[in-house]
């Protein structure tokens, strides 16, 4: 793409890339890799001048997809992975730098970049994000089966 000048390169994190969440230690840790990834991508291109490669960092709360079966989320319901491929398509095309679905979230990693960290924490237990994992029970593997041939 960069030897081209041409392309649009897409980062899948989560919200958990910028705000952790207890329960989910490793995958708040992959998802901030993710994100500071891209970060350092989309800055080493801007550094090289490449102006045909366009980024977009994705960061959608819970996607309903049985990754997070046993979730409790009050204030806002988890989203239909149709839903997000859609809006992840419509921010490719018009060059979206980053994606936050719904819109609502953008919020919150702007507060924790100036709130002193127990009010951000204080924030947390409020909304109810220090809870959503207490039910959590993941995606359940499905047994395999083998198939005989016939």
């Amino acid at each position: 793409m960069i030897n081209n000048n041409h392309g649009h390169l897409v980062t899948i994190a989560s919200l958990a890339g910028s705000c952790g969440c207890p329960g989910v230690v490793e995958h708040c840790a992959s998802k901030f890799a993710a994100v500071g990834l891209h970060e350092s991508l989309m800055l080493e291109m801007d550094i090289q001048k490449v102006t045909g490669v366009h980024t977009t960092l994705v960061q959608p709360y819970f996607i309903n997809t049985g990754m997070f079966d046993g979730v409790k989320t009050e204030l806002i319901p988890m989203l239909d992975p149709v839903y997000v491929a859609d809006k992840v398509l419509q921010a490719v095309q018009i060059n979206q730098k980053v994606l936050c679905i719904p819109k609502a979230v953008y919020l919150l990693p702007y507060f924790k970049t100036w709130m002193p960290v127990d009010a951000y924490t204080l924030l947390i237990r409020i909304i109810g994000s220090a809870d959503f994992m207490k039910g959590f029970v993941g995606r359940q593997k499905k047994p395999y089966k083998l198939h005989s041939a016939r």
